[in-house]
């Protein structure tokens, strides 16, 4: 079952990502004294990029439960993470965020950048039982007792009282 990712999860991994990559980049700038801006803009897209190509999304989106995956459900090529990251920071949000705000409209929950790459972003949906080991499902402590493998002493009936015994 696919589930597209709404508007205000999308909204939360956007906000992840932008305070991890001020805590990144604020870092990368105080090292480098801040005078190679083309470098970090650089560093910062191809750790983008990578996260796209490689676990199907950034940082912010992986915390939120969100993956990004072509519209056949397949993985994200290397083209495809271009595109959607070129189109969202020159397309999408300099618009006044217009192009990211189109998802609220669409069927697919798809922005500008989305629609350009042929990508859509869905939720993980993971369940307990899947990561859960096997047992889990009914715990020993659960579980009703199992009968011994090997019968217990049967008892001799005692003999009956003979009526011929004084």
């Amino acid at each position: 079952m696919i589930v597209y990712a709404s508007f205000a999860r999308r909204l939360w991994a956007f906000i992840l990502d932008i305070v991890l990559d001020l805590i990144v980049l604020g870092g990368l700038s105080a090292v480098t004294g801040g005078e190679n801006l083309g470098g970090i803009f650089l560093f910062w897209y191809l750790i983008h990029h990578v996260g796209f190509v490689v676990e199907g999304g950034t940082l912010g989106h992986r915390l939120a439960g969100l993956r990004v995956v072509s519209t056949d459900g397949e993985r994200v090529g290397v083209v495809m993470a271009f595109v959607r990251l070129a189109v969202l920071v020159c397309g999408s949000l300099p618009p006044l965020g217009l192009g990211a705000l189109w998802m609220l409209d669409e069927r697919d929950r798809r922005g500008w950048h989305d629609l350009a790459a042929g990508t859509v972003v869905v939720r993980e949906l993971t369940t307990t039982a899947a990561s859960a080991p096997v047992w889990a499902a009914a715990p020993p402590w659960q579980r009703e007792p199992v009968p011994p493998a090997v019968p217990a002493a049967v008892a001799v009936p005692a003999e009956p009282a003979s009526p011929h015994r004084p």
